[in-house]
């Protein structure tokens, strides 16, 4: 016999044969056990009459049901895994790239929901290294060509030891609590705490590789994009800022005497945030798109990268207007004539727009330097300056600045006007607000807060760069609402010799 690939297989079986019965037999016996322990439990959890009694009554249902939850899934898998055509049709294709060669079988250890784990025998190919020149690798060193892969596993996601659920939930709860104990305690709750470590390394392993695949999939729609996209026809909101966070840098030398652990350095780093959102004619968020937000530990060129590779996977080039926010950093500015030519969108459909409370708080800086005013006098002299602002009048506020530019502190108030004489067409409010256009950047500072500011800032918190990348983006979809679909895709990507990883949704963006 051959498989749909054309290569022989070890054993085929025809399709639309019925459920086995000892599988059958075996889920029957687990559900069995299941209502015997409820059955015990209910004498007790019926003479509940107190809050406290009726949590405990829920708790421990709960916990039943993780562990007969967790046994059904252990011999499923086991059933799926044991099939002889099934390992010898994820070998085949696994090996049709020639990137690995037979190495027997092994028996692993898979965890799965409530903490219950199995051991399956397993096929594992082990990466083919005969072709790569140079000596042999030293023991304990994986080589250029990688690790091994147990195929069967893998094509049903299960990667690190962990079925694809377990390290869903484990994923998700990591990025969404606030750090790593609250998420262990969170977890502990579903009995899934498998430990500082683990937890780290399946949440690392997985968020790197999701990283290297999201490059990848933005570097192939930067180069061939799709015709058209959700973006069609919109009014699209691009924002772009910066934020604040620390790294871990190991100092070389010896250890700390006191702690044992090796002294590092804590450099502040600027993470960067992109957000693409959508408008309706009032100028409100539209709430059937939902938003893109991403972030980079990479220059301002990576960002900008990356934002030509989401808008044109999105369909810019068919929108109906390219909004453009943020603060006044030179970094934003200098270049989005740059990103306009790269994604194809028409000069005269795109706005730019200086945030209206960063362009304010301008105003309060320079009039902050006239240490010998009142408050009435700073009260006037802003009240004035907003409403040349506001409408525009940039050459009006171009005067009121130099007349503040006596004495010694003429310099300082002088250093803060290139910011509205290089950004004045930026600054239209009034022309904007008739347009039913923001006068803010609020959607990029908001996700800078939720993306970064709760989660990777704050005191005593260090970050390895590797790990911060990978934070930065399952936190970024997960406040988007899109994190589902960025693991979906992340899986089904990991695994493209199978049909699920030709047949999955083309991009982490599925469903608008």
């Amino acid at each position: 016999m051959k498989s749909a690939w054309g290569d022989p297989l070890l054993v085929t079986k025809p399709e639309g044969d019925p459920m086995p019965t000892d599988l059958q037999e075996q889920i029957a016996t687990i559900v069995r056990g299941f209502g015997a322990e409820i059955e015990r439990g209910l004498v007790e959890w019926s003479q509940a009459r107190t809050p406290d009694a009726f949590r405990r009554a829920e708790m421990a249902i709960a916990k039943a049901s993780r562990w007969a939850t967790g046994m059904i899934c252990g011999v499923l898998l086991k059933h799926i895994v044991g099939q002889p055509e099934f390992q010898a049709n994820t070998a085949v294709a696994a090996r049709r790239g020639g990137q690995y060669r037979s190495g027997g079988t092994r028996e692993v250890k898979i965890t799965l929901f409530g903490g219950y784990s199995v051991k399956a025998r397993v096929a594992y190919l082990k990466p083919d290294r005969r072709r790569v020149p140079g000596p042999k690798r030293r023991s304990g060193r994986r080589g250029k060509g990688g690790a091994g892969l147990y195929p069967a596993l893998a094509a049903l996601g299960v990667w690190f030891g962990v079925t694809p659920a377990v390290a869903d939930t484990i994923c998700h709860q990591m990025t969404a609590s606030d750090s790593v104990r609250a998420a262990r305690q969170a977890l502990a709750r579903q009995d899934l705490d498998l430990g500082h470590k683990q937890s780290l390394r399946i949440f690392n392993s997985v968020s790197r590789r999701a990283v290297a695949q999201r490059d990848v999939w933005l570097q192939q729609m930067a180069d061939s994009p799709p015709a058209t996209g959700p973006l069609r026809g919109k009014r699209v909101v691009v924002g772009v800022d910066g934020g604040r966070m620390r790294l871990r840098v190991p100092k070389l030398g010896r250890r700390c005497d006191k702690t044992g652990h090796h002294r590092y350095d804590g450099p502040w780093r600027e993470p960067k945030q992109l957000v693409i959102s959508v408008i309706d004619d009032m100028g409100k968020i539209e709430q059937t798109f939902r938003p893109v937000y991403d972030a980079t530990l990479g220059d301002c060129n990576v960002l900008f990268d990356m934002l030509v590779g989401y808008l044109k996977a999105l369909g810019v080039h068919e929108a109906r207007a390219l909004i453009i926010v943020g603060d006044g950093a030179l970094w934003i500015w200098d270049r989005v004539d740059d990103l306009v030519r790269r994604i194809g969108v028409d000069r005269d459909r795109v706005s730019e727009i200086v945030d209206w409370p960063h362009a304010t708080s301008t105003l309060h800086d320079i009039v902050k330097l006239c240490a010998n005013w009142s408050a009435k006098q700073r009260e006037r002299w802003l009240k004035r300056a907003k409403s040349r602002l506001y409408v525009g009048d940039i050459d009006a506020l171009g005067a009121m600045i130099d007349k503040l530019a006596v004495g010694r502190r003429a310099k300082k108030v002088l250093s803060h006007k290139p910011y509205f004489t290089r950004n004045a067409h930026r600054m239209q409010y009034d022309t904007f607000k008739e347009k039913g256009l923001p006068l803010g950047s609020g959607i990029v500072e908001s996700a800078i807060r939720q993306v970064v500011n709760l989660r990777m800032k704050g005191a005593g918190k260090f970050w390895d760069e590797r790990n911060a990348q990978g934070m930065l983006l399952l936190r970024s979809y997960l406040k988007a609402g899109r994190y589902d679909d960025l693991f979906h895709w992340t899986y089904a990507a990991a695994v493209p010799w199978w049909p699920c990883g030709r047949e999955a949704a083309p991009s982490p963006l599925s469903n608008g």
